[in-house]
């Protein structure tokens, strides 16, 4: 990215601290010739960025991230999270480094990384009615109703099995630290562009996750009627229903995230962080995500 011209602002609704902390980001950018526009949403959802916009900053928690990357991934726009208040693990920067990390921004001191995307299909009677992308995970799992769910999985059209359990998790790298993770799957690098299926509370099953490579295609349906939801980054659920179809993938798009540490911070920040939100939270619950 070369010299910034036009940022994007995003905040967690309703909070006074990312309010503050995006009126700070505002002005400083502002005071330095950047032309600086704040998000609107209408219907729920983040306007797309106007044309030029070559910076998307989302200031709150995990899940702003994970909205600003839902508004800029298409267009190919980087994403810089800054945690309000929470220590976040998609954020690069915390509250109290804002300034010396708009410094270093404006000063072209920062590196991109680039991480993959699942492209979710709904299909319905042969047709695709509906297409999400996820940057964490989409999970077919139960409804409302506390029972588990038969869900049949396909891996390139050959069957993997039919799995009794509370849900299923396709995740990418990102979304191995997040609620995969807390299912009991494993942690991947963040580089890598493979797809981790995990099930949640599986019945009588050996097999507690596997590990995909990039170009894989997978088919998640019901065996039988039941109450069925799909959750994409835990931020959209969508019911689905028997004879429904959920094929998923590594999307051709790239999640690309601006970085002011070197690539092994990934490493040394793993364990405090995880160690800190679940002293704080406890187990990382669906929807949230790892660093």
């Amino acid at each position: 990215m070369d010299q910034l011209s036009k940022v994007l602002i995003i905040t967690r609704p309703r909070s006074r601290e990312a309010a503050e902390l995006a009126d700070l980001a505002e002005r400083t950018l502002r005071d330095a010739g950047v032309t600086v526009e704040r998000s609107r949403r209408e219907r729920g959802r983040d306007c797309p960025p106007t044309r030029g916009t070559d910076l998307l900053i989302a200031v709150g928690g995990d899940g702003t991230v994970l909205r600003g990357q839902r508004t800029a991934a298409q267009h190919q726009i980087p994403v810089l999270g800054v945690s309000a208040g929470r220590l976040g693990f998609l954020a690069e920067t915390d509250h109290d480094e804002l300034p010396e990390a708009l410094r270093r921004l404006l000063q072209g001191d920062y590196r991109e990384e680039e991480r993959s995307l699942l492209n979710i299909e709904h299909h319905r009677e042969g047709a695709q009615i509906e297409r999400y992308t996820a940057l964490n995970d989409a999970v077919l799992a139960r409804g409302a109703r506390p029972r588990s769910v038969w869900i049949s999985v396909k891996v390139d059209g050959a069957l993997l099995g039919h799995y009794v359990a509370d849900g299923i998790i396709a995740a990418t790298a990102t979304g191995s630290t997040a609620y995969s993770l807390a299912a009991g799957g494993p942690i991947l690098a963040p580089e890598m562009s493979n797809i981790l299926l995990t099930p949640i509370a599986p019945h009588l099953s050996t097999v507690h996750s596997t590990v995909l490579p990039e170009g894989s295609l997978v088919e998640l349906s019901l065996v039988r009627p039941q109450d069925a939801a799909v959750s994409v980054d835990g931020q959209l659920d969508v019911p689905v229903l028997y004879g429904e179809r959920l094929l998923i993938s590594t999307s051709p798009e790239r999640a690309r995230f601006i970085r002011l540490s070197p690539p092994s911070a990934f490493y040394s920040q793993l364990v405090p962080r995880l160690q800190h939100n679940t002293e704080r939270t406890g187990p990382l619950p669906p929807g949230s995500t790892g660093p």
